[in-house]
């Protein structure tokens, strides 16, 4: 016969707090790099500088030119609409 399955208080077995806590540590960024913006809207970085950069908020640090993610997801929910 099985072993019973301890639930806590929180209603939760042991595997699906570990789960939970897992699905916390991956934190979405707050900012990308435009490598990556490209990689994530499946795009050439001359389109993207050409035709998506003035779409989406940048921040400067240093020398680098960062794509504010919140603002690439509703650029990409945009274009999705769009057809």
């Amino acid at each position: 016969m099985p072993p019973a399955v301890q639930v806590e208080s929180d209603g939760l077995n042991r595997a699906q707090r570990r789960a939970k806590a897992s699905d916390q540590r991956r934190l979405r960024p707050r900012f990308i790099s435009i490598r990556e913006a490209c990689d994530y809207l499946g795009c050439s970085r001359s389109h993207f500088y050409a035709a998506l950069l003035p779409k989406v908020k940048t921040v400067r640090l240093g020398k680098r030119n960062l794509v504010d993610f919140d603002s690439l997801e509703e650029l990409g929910d945009e274009m999705l609409a769009a057809g």
